[in-house]
């Protein structure tokens, strides 16, 4: 949010013009309420200003509408922090209309331009309309032959956003780094609960989900660390602002740390998440149902990783509750992430017809959501509909099960085009579970060829990060194993049925047993290191 370009307006124009000088106090005390994280206040405020200027306006447009455009992109970021993101989303449109009028009077207005067009680009993300917030983002950046680096920086941070919701992945990642960079050499030598400060935490979080993004975990958990660490040294300044971004903090890097096989310690964070979230929402029972949603969310997860199959449930529960009534208000905002608390639900309950069908109601969200943005939640859908080929199966209906899985693999190779490092070890899953759907349905050569597959992604995925993936590649080579073990009791007649000779089959089953004996020392490996990760 860029306040100096407003103060250096209103104290150009003060000295001459008492409604100037009234404007001035109200907007110096809208910002001195955001700051303070009095959100409501800021509202309230931020909106009186932008009335009396649009009656200033009224009077005298020319003098008074970059002012204006300021104020109403103000008002935006005041509504998005008070949780309203609809009126919020309004306020950034108004900017950019009144930002284009005054583009067309005088060029040199740009930049007014391209900060209103941030802001636009951060609201439509928080609406859940990443396609229109990447094509505000990229108008915003093209504005310009040069920006300042506080500018820049501003800029940057929402649009790698939009190009890591609309599959951008690999640029999301170069756009991330460059906005950290930026902004390490903005905070340098600025006080810790500082503007510039701030902006350091929020990049460092973008920056920590674009590494996990792309497989680069390791990396992630360390800059995850970092921004926990940093927002707990701005606690004294502003809590509940800088309480809300502690938390985004912390959910995020226990889902890091789940990724590297901490379950503890993500275990950890993801409590302190839900605890420091309900806190916010005893402050501000309107603004942080959603944090806190997601919040819940995580936290289920993590308390399945560790066994705790109950209490999942009844923390995934209490995520999908909040979330339908928040997609029942705002249902374009939510909706994506009402489908990921559904799919958890139904990944941690353990009656089958009940899990079935909430693993139904997800799929069915995700087709809605890919249908508006393929790019952006295609993995998703995929996901979704592995998790409902696996119901399926457990269920006794095979084919069905069967015609899911294939869509699920196509789609995963559809995103791995992409993003391939980011799916590896989900992708040998969903591999290795399609070749046993095959067994059971009795189409062995397939089985065998897709089991193969399954092994050589899973040793993709533990050449780039081999705590996370001994797993997947034990199990992998293991019911590979098995299956070249059974080859050589097909006769001849069922071998050829199958398209395999039986000098195939021996020479196959001659492998079986040094897959079964690395299968077991990885799985030895993976006990140790889990020991070891607690």
């Amino acid at each position: 949010m860029e306040l100096a370009g407003w103060r250096r307006w209103l104290r150009r124009g003060a000295r001459e013009d008492a409604p100037l000088r009234r404007v001035g106090a109200v907007v110096d005390e809208a910002v001195d309420l955001f700051r303070a994280g009095r959100f409501d206040d800021a509202v309230e405020t931020g909106r009186r200003a932008v009335e009396m200027l649009h009656g200033l306006a009224a009077r005298d447009r020319g003098t008074a509408l970059p002012a204006l455009v300021l104020a109403c992109t103000n008002l935006s970021y005041y509504l998005s922090d008070a949780g309203r993101p609809a009126e919020a989303l309004e306020r950034a449109e108004e900017a950019v209309q009144l930002a284009r009028e005054l583009y067309t009077i005088d060029r040199r207005h740009e930049e007014q331009l391209a900060e209103a067009l941030g802001a636009l680009t951060s609201r439509l993300m928080n609406s859940g309309r990443a396609p229109e917030a990447l094509a505000a983002g990229r108008e915003a950046l093209a504005l310009m032959d040069a920006y300042s680096d506080v500018l820049l920086s501003r800029l940057l941070e929402p649009y790698a956003m939009a190009l890591a919701a609309t599959g951008h992945h690999a640029e999301a990642l170069q756009v991330s780094d460059r906005a950290l960079q930026l902004q390490r050499g903005l905070a340098a030598d600025q006080p810790v609960g500082s503007e510039m400060h701030n902006a350091l935490g929020r990049v460092l979080s973008l920056h920590a989900n674009r590494l996990y993004e792309a497989g680069r975990w390791e990396e992630a958990v360390e800059v995850g660390a970092e921004t926990v660490t940093h927002f707990r040294e701005s606690m004294t300044h502003s809590r509940p602002r800088r309480l809300v971004y502690l938390v985004i903090a912390l959910k995020n890097q226990a889902v890091y740390l789940a990724g590297v096989r901490r379950p503890a310690e993500a275990l950890a964070a993801a409590a302190e998440a839900v605890e420091l979230s309900r806190e916010l929402i005893a402050a501000q029972p309107e603004v942080h149902h959603p944090l806190l949603a997601s919040c819940l969310d995580t936290y289920g997860g993590r308390l399945s990783d560790m066994d705790r199959e109950a209490e999942a449930v009844a923390a995934t529960d209490e995520a999908v509750q909040l979330y339908r009534k928040l997609a029942a208000v705002d249902r374009g905002a939510y909706l994506s992430r009402l489908a990921e608390a559904v799919s958890t639900l139904g990944a941690v309950t353990e009656d089958r017809k009940a899990s079935l069908a909430l693993t139904t109601e997800a799929v069915q969200m995700r087709r809605e959501l890919v249908a508006d943005n393929r790019a952006g939640h295609l993995r998703e859908l995929a996901l979704s509909l592995s998790n409902l080929a696996n119901g399926l199966s457990e269920s006794g209906r095979l084919d069905e099960a069967l015609a899911v899985g294939e869509e699920t693999l196509e789609l995963q190779c559809e995103f791995a085009a992409t993003n391939r490092p980011a799916i590896l070890s989900r992708h040998a899953e969903m591999l290795r579970r399609q070749a046993i759907r095959l067994d059971d349905a009795g189409r062995t050569v397939e089985a065998l060829a897709l089991g193969e597959e399954a092994v050589a992604v899973a040793r993709e995925a533990v050449a780039g990060n081999r705590a996370a993936n001994l797993k997947i590649l034990s199990f992998a080579l293991e019911d590979q194993a098995a299956r070249l073990e059974n080859l050589p009791r097909l006769g001849a007649r069922q071998a050829r049925r199958h398209g395999a000779t039986p000098s195939y089959s021996k020479k196959k089953a001659r492998n079986a047993q040094v897959m079964a004996r690395e299968a077991e020392e990885l799985w030895a490996e993976y006990q140790q290191g889990g020991s070891a990760s607690g």
